[in-house]
């Protein structure tokens, strides 16, 4: 994912469209998203419980595709950018958690935040994919040819 500090915004209203849009292009990741936020959770967890526990919020998005949806009904714009909770429930598992974008944008029954809603769902799938498979990949490389 692309990075940006939410603050990056503050002069975007002053831009020209095009302009606008050249800004939030550069923090698009070649996964279509930017990630605007992480939430460590799993350090209040530890703090408070006194065991160890991993587990984060990521707030993520595309600013250029949440336009696509707010400018047909501003109240998306609960729902975007996105949020993905990621829990280590025992060592190297983790339990993912997301709502699908299509469901929570159906409450506003807009055949065109519907669709864009739909392309959100194939491109968080594959985020998770290309997330599993490098994940995965890199713990290959880590482990001795002789190990199982």
């Amino acid at each position: 994912m692309g990075r940006m500090d939410p603050a990056a915004l503050d002069d975007l209203a002053s831009l020209s469209p095009r302009a606008a849009k050249e800004k939030l292009s550069a923090f698009v990741g070649p996964l279509d998203f930017t990630l605007f936020q992480k939430l460590e959770h799993g350090a209040l967890l530890t703090a408070f419980t006194g065991r160890a526990v991993r587990a984060t919020t990521y707030v993520f998005g595309n600013a250029l595709i949440a336009v696509q949806m707010t400018k047909h009904d501003a109240r998306a714009g609960l729902y975007v950018p996105l949020r993905i909770f990621v829990h280590e429930i025992e060592h190297r598992r983790v339990l993912v958690t997301y709502d699908l974008p299509s469901a929570t944008m159906a409450q506003f029954a807009s055949p065109e935040i519907d669709a864009v809603a739909r392309s959100l769902d194939e491109k968080v799938a594959r985020l998770l994919k290309e997330t599993i498979e490098r994940t995965h990949a890199a713990s290959m490389e880590g482990q001795d040819s002789t190990s199982p």
